[in-house]
């Protein structure tokens, strides 16, 4: 191997690296070039060259033979397949940080890790999974699966979920964050059928499904939507009944007092505002201002006592929105913040008239397409001859209240401006809900057993924590991409991998998209060389 110097036409000099190669039916060596550097005018720049030359010489030198992969006929080559490696990549390595202590055998944390990094690359029920494995990089049976499912005990899933709520709290502390609110929210997963255990019951179904039985799981997470914990309740659950269950379960396993925890009107009822306060844990949940006193009416739709909380400008200094808003002490002890917003008020107006628009069309209609109709029944009053007819008194009750909205919170010296600052942040709940329910397919569930959906819930959890950290690690790296995105990124990251007839085994870079490049720097995630020796198999 020798290092040439080579005068082009145009006087540049070209360097080169080159190995000697026997041939058969020849007397000596042919010359094979093994690297081009570049060409160079000035002595300089081909010293520079020569430079490089010399060091990447001395490093090919020091590569055993046992890692050149030479291939000349079928019978040098004993495998080859492609597989993708990029969610391995990102996911993998992040449950091996986190998981790692489960007080599981190695083979099966080894298992949890496949099965949470495959609900995240591809969900699907326990038999595809198995199937699908080989294509990550994975292997696995669906009986390993199963058995794993049944080594998920409740001590084992109560751990999962300490581990998760200590590694949110320590990256909040690494941020300098910590959890100074909490959003609490609650969805419906059905199963596909009609048996009744301690678990599955039929109920209000948030999907509609309400002729299948049903579980309700309730998820708390923070601001940034990282995972606090979550909770599984009956079927026929009342969604009022969940919150204090959760609260306290929740004080008593991280001892979080401060929080102040957000939630949806669902959860407000008196049982439940007088039960925080006693607890001295401070709410802030959506109020239904239509449902209160006269009295508390008459002060809400009294424009003139509003101070302005904030406004909003479009590039042309329009002005696009201003919101004001009043504080009105209730009967309860606690404070009800109501808002008026420019904004929503044409909104209310533009939807109330859409609405108005579909029951005149209703009215104007053939009695067969009457049957099969749906009105805005608010709007509108049977007469006693059965006629439908649109209610201007209503209308006028429905107009007086466009814009306006309130917050009921027990917080003291709460200011508007923050408090609503607060609530707009459910819908990191809701996204959670999204996440789960169509990106890693929390549903429909596949088991039967009490025991193993509990298990599927875990698994699911565990999935969700790590697209939720990833996420919120490239979000503080000024790397805004959605998780569709992403995955579509990993979806090209792959390698094949080959294995000759002396079982040694190769890698090499298939694709990769450019993008991702940045992501796995941001991520501490070492980038995969383009042709790699892996190991010599025994």
């Amino acid at each position: 191997m020798f290092i040439r110097k080579k005068l082009n036409k145009n006087g540049s000099v070209a360097v080169m690296l080159l190995g000697g190669e026997r041939v058969p039916g020849k007397k000596h060596p042919v010359s094979r070039m093994i690297k081009h550097f570049g060409s160079a005018s000035e002595e300089s720049q081909i010293d520079a060259l020569v430079q490089e030359a010399e060091t990447y010489k001395a490093n090919f030198q020091t590569i055993p033979k046992a890692k050149i992969l030479r291939i000349a006929c079928d019978t040098d080559l004993q495998s080859c397949r492609s597989y993708n490696v990029g969610f391995s990549d990102v996911y993998g390595e992040l449950f091996a940080d986190i998981f790692s202590s489960l007080a599981l055998k190695t083979h099966f944390i080894r298992q949890l890790q496949v099965l949470t990094v495959m609900r995240i690359a591809a969900p699907a029920s326990k038999l595809k999974t198995a199937r699908f494995c080989e294509e990550y990089g994975f292997d696995s049976k669906v009986d390993v699966l199963y058995k794993l499912m049944d080594q998920l005990t409740p001590a084992v899933i109560e751990r999962i979920k300490q581990i998760i709520h200590h590694y949110t709290c320590q990256i909040l502390l690494e941020n300098k964050q910590s959890i100074d609110v909490l959003f609490y929210d609650l969805t419906t997963i059905s199963f596909e059928t009609s048996t009744q255990d301690e678990v599955r019951n039929f109920g209000f179904s948030k999907d509609g499904k309400h002729q299948h039985v049903q579980i309700m799981l309730a998820v708390m997470v923070t601001k940034e939507g990282l995972p606090i914990d979550y909770e599984e309740f009956p079927g026929n659950c009342y969604e009022g009944h969940t919150l204090l269950p959760v609260i306290k379960k929740i004080q008593q396993r991280y001892q979080i007092n401060k929080a102040i925890l957000v939630a949806d009107a669902a959860l407000m009822n008196k049982v439940n505002l007088q039960e925080l306060t006693a607890s001295k844990i401070h709410y802030v949940i959506a109020a239904r201002i239509k449902n209160t006193k006269r009295d508390v009416k008459q002060s809400i739709l009294d424009l003139s006592t509003y101070k302005n909380v904030s406004s909003t400008r479009d590039p042309e200094g329009i002005l696009e929105d201003e919101i004001k808003a009043k504080r009105i002490e209730m009967e309860t002890g606690d404070w009800l913040i109501v808002y008026h917003s420019s904004r929503r008020a044409r909104k209310d107006k533009w939807d109330r008239e859409k609405d108005l628009q579909k029951i005149k069309n209703y009215l104007a209609s053939t009695g067969k397409s009457k049957l099969t109709s749906r009105l805005k029944k608010s709007y509108v009053f049977l007469k006693k001859d059965c006629a439908i007819e649109i209610d201007p008194q209503k209308l006028k009750q429905e107009e007086a209240y466009d814009g306006f909205f309130g917050l009921q919170t027990n917080i003291k010296n709460a200011i508007p401006k923050e408090l609503l600052s607060s609530y707009r942040g459910l819908w990191q709940v809701e996204q959670t809900f999204r996440i789960s329910k169509s990106h890693l397919k929390i549903r429909p569930v596949f088991h039967y057993s009490p025991r193993r959906i509990r298990a599927h819930f875990a698994v699911c959890y565990m999935a969700l924590a790590l697209v939720r950290y990833r996420e919120f690690k490239l979000k503080r790296n000024q790397l805004f991409i959605s998780y569709e995105q992403l995955h579509e990124l990993l979806d090209r990251m792959r390698v094949v991998k080959i294995i000759n007839s002396e079982k040694q085994q190769f890698e090499l870079l298939e694709g990769s998209a450019p993008e991702l490049f940045s992501i796995y720097q941001v991520l501490g995630i070492p980038w995969r060389r383009k042709f790699e020796h892996s190991r010599h198999l025994l």
